[in-house]
């Protein structure tokens, strides 16, 4: 009975232009991604996410009326090669890059921009941001691999300033508080986040104004599943191109 009242209801829908299927349940979009708190955050016990990332997403799914599902990878280049070749829909976060245009769709707005700050210890006198300049000949500590402002990783990638690369970020504060270098390069949210615990925050002082924005996206597969094709209005939505849907 339940069937032939879905033939039903799809025969009139059809008859008026409207789509049917037997479900009208939203579709669903599959994300892969990474443990990066406190973008990403995963609970050891249950296994839940939250994160500034993962809450950002989950609004912009339920503005665009599409079911989320999240896929945690135990690296980024899986994550990446996830999204890259469809397997899943779109990868979370992720800086902006012209080389993956080929492979992804970006919206203009990140979910969160981390906005990167020079931090200094607390009894530096150094009192504000004044320009890479100040940078010259210094030593500055930030996270292995981590792009932080085009301007500032070009600036350190010349050779001005002596860069020191660590793993994590106790091992920057660790360097900053040793006085083995003059300045950290990382955002607020992942050194207050790691070392409030320790009270680290009270020991060191971060600097303004930030180097600059550095916006964490969504990314969205150019193989990305059916109802999330160009055209589509989910797709629009997803890459905030509302007034573009149908």
């Amino acid at each position: 009975m339940r069937y032939l009242v879905t033939l039903a209801f799809c025969w009139l829908a059809l008859s008026v232009g409207a789509a049917c299927s037997e479900s009208d349940e939203p579709a669903t979009i599959r994300i892969s991604t990474i443990v990066v708190p406190p973008m990403v955050v995963q609970n050891p016990q249950t296994g839940e996410l939250s994160g500034t990332a993962v809450e950002a997403l989950h609004e912009l799914s339920d503005r665009c009326a599409v079911r989320l599902e999240l896929i945690v990878t135990p690296s980024w280049n899986r994550a990446y090669m996830m999204a890259q070749i469809g397997i899943v829909d779109g990868v979370i976060p992720t800086n902006f890059a012209e080389d993956r245009l080929a492979f992804f769709d970006f919206p203009p707005s990140p979910l969160v921009d981390m906005s990167p700050t020079l931090i200094v210890r607390s009894d530096s006198p150094i009192q504000a941001f004044e320009g890479l300049a100040m940078l010259r000949g210094k030593r500055v500590a930030v996270r292995t691999n981590a792009l932080l402002e085009e301007r500032f990783d070009t600036f350190m990638r010349s050779g001005a300033a002596i860069l020191v690369e660590r793993s994590d970020s106790q091992s920057l504060v660790d360097e900053l508080l040793s006085g083995r270098v003059d300045f950290i390069a990382d955002a607020p949210a992942m050194i207050i986040y790691h070392m409030s615990a320790r009270k680290i925050p009270e020991r060191i002082r971060f600097l303004k104004p930030p180097l600059g924005h550095s916006g964490q996206f969504l990314a969205l597969s150019r193989k990305r599943a059916g109802h999330l094709r160009d055209g589509t209005a989910a797709s629009a939505c997803f890459l905030g191109h509302e007034s573009n849907a149908p």
